[in-house]
């Protein structure tokens, strides 16, 4: 198994920059060809929330005509900057687990070694985040129905992660889910994004991930709560199930970037005359 995760692309209307100065709509689309092209291709691509900026439908016109370029299976849910009905009218038949209702999107994913288990953690016209009853109710019943090893994505983190800007609109309810985890050894990770940038924190026996966004990047401070933003460079996580050892992410920069180079020993380590 590898995945590819993207998040927080935050697409604007067609010819709008994000903030009037970033053009998250013709990066995103570079990024989509870009991971068109990956050698090694991965076997699926996830994106955790935030497809959209503003959650207009003239946005996800945009951001439906350009993810639909992608060549890979796609699974996704939305994040704060979404709105669930318009986000389900764009995506659905992308990505059929969705469902048909947008107030209870729930999905697992059982191609693979591991279970996938997509879950919404957003509340339309809000930032922060909550699990519903419903919600919660499901993942119990997925993680009792048997001991397979399970992984979950959703938007906003579970548990704050020392920023004092993104903390105060993490998931609310976060806690629900860690009681889960204290419950269900099998339940070994949870990818999330919001927080625009790569943090990572172990409860128990789960890692719990946020990936950077694709374009522009929240600085992590501990003591300053201004919405700071920067054009630090975008990247994507990959997940690959290493045999004997378990699941590896890794950070890939979406920097254009000189390189790769095949190493040779020779050039490396040349002879005595230097």
């Amino acid at each position: 198994m590898f995945l590819a995760q993207l998040s927080d692309l935050h697409f604007r209307s067609q010819g709008t920059r994000l903030y009037d100065f970033i053009d998250v709509n013709g990066i995103n689309a570079e990024i989509v060809n870009r991971v068109n092209a990956l050698a090694e291709r991965p076997d699926a691509v996830i994106i955790t929330g935030d497809i959209v900026n503003c959650g207009r439908p003239g946005e996800y016109r945009l951001a439906r005509r350009i993810l639909s370029q992608l060549n890979y299976p796609l699974y996704m849910i939305p994040g704060n900057h979404d709105s669930k009905a318009y986000f389900l009218d764009a995506f659905s038949d992308l990505c059929p687990l969705l469902g048909h209702d947008p107030e209870n999107m729930a999905y697992a994913v059982d191609d693979f070694p591991v279970r996938l288990l997509f879950i919404d953690s957003s509340i339309d016209g809000a930032s922060k985040g909550r699990l519903s009853d419903n919600t919660l109710a499901w993942l119990e019943t997925m993680l009792s129905g048997d001991n397979k090893e399970s992984y979950v994505f959703m938007h906003h983190p579970p548990v704050p992660f020392g920023s004092a800007q993104m903390d105060p609109i993490a998931c609310e309810n976060g806690k629900s889910l860690l009681e889960l985890i204290d419950r269900f050894p099998q339940l070994t990770r949870v990818f999330c994004g919001h927080v625009h940038r790569m943090i990572a924190t172990q409860y128990r026996q789960a890692l719990i991930c946020s990936a950077p966004a694709t374009v522009h990047q929240v600085p992590y401070l501990h003591t300053d709560t201004r919405p700071l933003y920067s054009l630090e460079p975008g990247a994507m996580m990959m997940h690959n199930l290493v045999p004997g050892i378990g699941l590896v992410t890794s950070y890939h920069s979406l920097a254009q970037f000189a390189g790769p180079w095949l190493y040779d020993p020779q050039i490396s380590c040349p002879g005595d005359d230097c």
